[in-house]
């Protein structure tokens, strides 16, 4: 593990005062934060923290150490800059799968239209990764869909909403329901309902369903994809973000009917690093997809 690595957990816990809140932020164990202090203590010969309970606070030394990590953490962050100068600008880019695969490729085409002479790099990634990336200094920015209940992000990072989408109820074409034009919530109990495995949308849907005292039985999948095509086939149902489902319920592969007194939205933009400054070329990209929605 480098020194790099060791003083970017010192500093997170530093931080936030606690070994648990730091191995989620870094996404890794506790026993690895443990170490890596350890480590830290037996190189400079001084304890770097005074353990009170589940809180530790810096000693006099530990707070020395702080001000010099701060310091040798920028410079790696002005290094790494300065030797990308005179390298090729490439701009990586980084959004979650489902942006990546629904939203983005067409507005990506477009801008490489536009400025042919830049180089861009469009990199899928889910959820966890993406805040990984920001919190390791990997990108300025990643484009994501956004969750009021994620305290990290909000708290911790710029937030810049792009636009807000349904999650809509879809049925294939062949479901009894294909013949209403409206659903009540009390037609979707113990149907069988699709989710995506991830948190946050799981967390939206659970709260939409306990709000409206609707009992599902909910089966969770690995991807939209694999979702869109069992609904397809068969009577089961999913909520699923209308750029996933637009096309499919324009070819009349899916179908999808609204829901009395049940509405799911999600909202999806940017999340910046906070106090950083955007090189040109993000800035020209930020710009422009901005103006895209």
């Amino acid at each position: 593990m480098s020194s790099a690595d060791k003083l970017q957990t010192f500093l997170t816990l530093a931080d936030c005062h606690s070994f648990t809140e730091t191995a989620k932020k870094l996404y890794t164990s506790q026993p690895t934060v443990s170490n890596h202090i350890q480590q830290l203590e037996n190189q400079y010969g001084a304890a770097l923290f005074n353990r009170s309970g589940k809180s530790v606070v810096l000693t006099p030394k530990g707070k020395i150490l702080y001000e010099y990590a701060l310091k040798i953490t920028s410079l790696y962050e002005e290094a790494a800059a300065r030797l990308q100068q005179d390298a090729e600008q490439i701009l990586n880019v980084y959004v979650s799968h489902y942006l990546g695969t629904y939203v983005l490729p067409d507005i990506v085409k477009r801008f490489n239209d536009k400025y042919p002479e830049e180089s861009l790099q469009l990199h899928t990634c889910d959820y966890v990764e993406l805040q990984k990336n920001l919190l390791q200094n990997r990108t300025n920015f990643s484009i994501m869909p956004l969750y009021e209940t994620d305290d990290y992000i909000q708290t911790g990072y710029d937030v810049e909403p792009l636009f807000v989408e349904d999650l809509l109820l879809v049925i294939s074409p062949g479901h009894p329901w294909s013949k209403r034009k409206m659903l009540y919530t009390r037609d979707l109990n113990f149907n069988r309902l699709l989710v995506p495995e991830n948190d946050f949308i799981q967390s939206s849907l659970h709260q939409a369903l306990k709000r409206t005292h609707v009992k599902v039985n909910i089966e969770y999948k690995r991807s939209i994809k694999a979702i869109k095509e069992e609904v397809r086939g068969g009577d089961t149902l999913a909520f699923l973000p209308y750029y996933a489902v637009n096309k499919s319920i324009t070819s009349g592969e899916l179908i999808t009917r609204p829901v009395a007194g049940l509405q799911i939205k999600r909202s999806n933009g940017f999340v910046l690093r906070r106090n950083t400054k955007l090189t040109a070329l993000e800035q020209i990209f930020y710009t422009y997809v901005k103006q895209s929605f």
